[in-house]
């Protein structure tokens, strides 16, 4: 009779054990469901992304709004604030539709490395993008780049440029946005001072030039010129040895004109005796747009007067002013030289 119920007790438990094993299951299984049914909710209350098209939200070139506070001339911290990574790598733009990613390049200007240029990468076939931007932003300049073309877009009023080009991935065109200065704005309205001129380059000193343009000026010693010689002979090749022999130097970097890639640098030319400056020179490229030579002249005209043609050592150059002496002459088929000085030595 114990036997029995010892058994029956065993029995019980048991049962009541297999039934508690169940429960626990039923209970995890249900947990698990809704745990998915939540996961399910949550993607499904997650926004959808953003169209193409809202990176390109204005009717002239603006920068887009992951980007928008972005300053060109300004350090890389500014730059990581406004989007985390820009300037160490190409970050996926998550939010919008289709593989957009964006990144930035810096360069030495001034003293100082600053952000030259913001780029995006975006997947596209054929020339979608090109048809998009022209419709919003009205029809490109159309320019050639190392032989491949290249569809130019400008808002002078915000001095902002957009260059689409090719990319290096297949299927993918690379978008650059850049500060530029328009050559008319870099020239000026009248022959006394170009129009970055705060106060006349001639007869200043080397004191009086750090004073006045100390946040764009790039002093070198020689040593300082030959290291940097050599990191670009790293870049380039042999074909750095073209500029010649390393020298001390102190620059004017601005932003670049229309055609220029980075920095339209101005050289003055210290007299030695007195230790001021007697000759301001500087390049403007027109190379990669046809016509934009012509153009290019047409503004300076209406800015200084028709030029008188002249030659010397059997180069042909256009002298627009005599005091102060404003002469132009073409370098290489490839930019403008314009050089002034007080008068014509």
């Amino acid at each position: 009779m114990l036997r029995a119920t010892h058994l029956l007790l065993m029995t019980s438990a048991l049962s009541l054990a297999l039934l508690g094993g169940c429960d626990d299951a039923e209970k995890k299984s249900d947990d698990a469901k809704e745990e998915k049914a939540d996961e399910k909710t949550a993607d499904e209350e997650k926004a959808p992304k953003k169209p193409m098209a809202e990176l390109f939200p204005g009717t002239s070139p603006e920068l887009p709004p992951p980007v928008a506070g972005v300053k060109f001339g300004g350090s890389k911290e500014e730059a990581e604030k406004v989007l985390e990574g820009l300037t160490t790598k190409l970050v996926t733009l998550e939010e919008y539709e289709g593989d957009i990613s964006a990144g930035s390049f810096s360069t030495e200007r001034g003293a100082n490395e600053v952000l030259v240029s913001v780029r995006l990468s975006v997947s596209t076939k054929g020339d979608e993008l090109e048809k998009m931007l022209t419709e919003k932003w009205g029809e490109p300049r159309k320019q050639v780049e190392l032989s491949k073309d290249v569809f130019a877009w400008y808002n002078p009023e915000t001095g902002l440029r957009v260059r689409l080009k090719e990319s290096f991935r297949p299927d993918t065109k690379d978008l650059e946005y850049s500060q530029y200065t328009p050559f008319e704005e870099l020239i000026g309205d009248d022959a006394s001072k170009f129009g970055f001129e705060n106060e006349s380059l001639l007869g200043m000193d080397l004191e009086a030039l750090t004073k006045n343009y100390g946040d764009v000026l790039e002093q070198l010693t020689k040593e300082q010129a030959q290291k940097k010689r050599e990191e670009m002979k790293k870049m380039f090749g042999d074909k750095v040895d073209i500029l010649g022999d390393a020298q001390a130097s102190t620059d004017i970097k601005l932003p670049p004109t229309e055609l220029e890639k980075y920095t339209t640098t101005v050289w003055p030319t210290f007299d030695k005796e007195t230790g001021k400056i007697e000759r301001v020179r500087f390049l403007v490229p027109h190379e990669g747009e046809e016509g934009f030579d012509e153009e290019l002249m047409k503004m300076m005209t209406k800015t200084w007067g028709e030029p008188k043609e002249e030659e010397k050592y059997g180069k042909k150059r256009y002298v627009f002013s005599e005091e102060p002496f404003i002469v132009v002459e073409d370098s290489i088929g490839r930019a403008w030289e314009i050089e002034k000085m007080a008068k014509r030595d």
